[in-house]
């Protein structure tokens, strides 16, 4: 562990970024241009890449504190009070007069393979406010989702404020960019890694910012200690900057929808390193919660926690094809259901 690490910081999370109304369409197949497709379900629920991970976070009995913004209506104040529900510290939650809430139609086909359009509404008029970065100065993980670094806006301004201020309080900080950052916002993107320890990223965004080699994104940040390449139902693969590179493996769960299946990996993944598992146990915990989230519509609210996880984990140390993964998978039982953290996450 880093010797300058701060033995009095308060183990929760911090996470910076969206928070959407998601309206969910059950689909059997997407339309075609200008055709017309009938829903075989439909179900509104609240939602946001950084929602997500502190709903999940909380969930797994990980303190969480979101940093975001809502709009001035009915449907801000149902999301926020739902993340208040589900655990979320919600202080740091902004109502603003700019815009509505923000809203993202999720399209879902029977393969559980999610579509979005997004209206990214009040998201992106948070604001920097003291509350936040005392808050900050307090916590021990800060995580930033990389819809904050789409485009220049008073969001983009906050988030990477409140990183910096959090790599000086040296948290332990992580980066998700998701699919249109990596994509469209590369440069802010790359601007991030200096100030990370872990950059969490999917296959298709890794290819977009790295090409074949997610390994570069050391050469950008010196602080980066791990890299995780998030494979869907493949696992997901962990690269040290000492050299390490592990292929984690996948746990089976019926699919309904993967939406938000990557925030609760990362909600995972954050979790284990805070109680203390090991990197490569953290990132089997975010499989399988990861897994789970697939098994529900959205997460916040739905995810259904430690009991779920240890039945997943336990099925699994029963299957003789797991048994090179025996030793992480007990290290992973060991935290359920749910004792207190021991220390913060490595980053020897």
């Amino acid at each position: 562990m880093n010797g300058s690490w701060m033995p009095t910081r308060d183990l929760q999370l911090l996470t910076v970024g969206d928070v959407t109304v998601d309206l969910f369409l059950a689909l059997p197949q997407l339309p075609e241009r200008g055709g017309d497709v009938h829903t075989r379900q439909v179900f509104l629920r609240p939602g946001g890449s950084a929602a997500n991970v502190a709903a999940v976070a909380a969930a797994l009995g990980f303190p969480a504190i979101l940093v975001g913004a809502v709009g001035q209506d009915p449907l801000g104040e149902w999301v926020v009070q739902a993340l208040r529900a589900s655990g979320v510290e919600t202080s740091t939650i902004q109502q603003r007069p700019e815009a509505l809430t923000s809203l993202i139609a999720v399209l879902v086909t029977p393969d559980g393979e999610r579509t979005m359009i997004s209206g990214r509404g009040a998201s992106r008029f948070l604001s920097l406010e003291e509350n936040a970065r005392a808050r900050v100065s307090q916590v021990a993980f800060f995580h930033l989702s990389g819809y904050a670094l789409l485009e220049e806006s008073p969001l983009s301004f906050t988030a990477m404020t409140l990183l910096k201020e959090a790599r000086r309080a040296d948290c332990f900080c992580a980066l998700d960019p998701g699919p249109p950052a990596a994509r469209i916002a590369r440069e802010a993107v790359f601007r991030t890694l200096p100030h990370l320890d872990a950059l969490l990223l999917s296959e298709l965004e890794a290819a977009d910012l790295f090409g074949s080699d997610p390994t570069l994104a050391f050469q950008h940040g010196e602080r980066l200690r791990w890299v995780v390449v998030k494979q869907g139902d493949r696992g997901c693969r962990l690269f040290g900057r000492t050299g390490e590179d592990l292929s984690i493996p996948a746990f089976r769960v019926q699919v309904v929808d993967t939406t938000g299946a990557g925030d609760a990996f990362d909600a995972g993944f954050l979790t284990g390193l805070a109680r203390g598992l090991r990197p490569a146990a953290a990132a089997l915990l975010g499989n399988a919660v990861g897994a789970l989230a697939c098994t529900t519509w959205g997460v916040i609210g739905a995810f259904p926690g430690w009991p779920a996880v240890r039945r997943l984990l336990e099925k699994a140390h029963a299957d003789p094809t797991w048994d090179p993964w025996r030793s992480a998978l007990e290290e992973v039982l060991a935290l359920a259901p749910g004792s207190p953290p021991n220390h913060p996450g490595e980053r020897s």
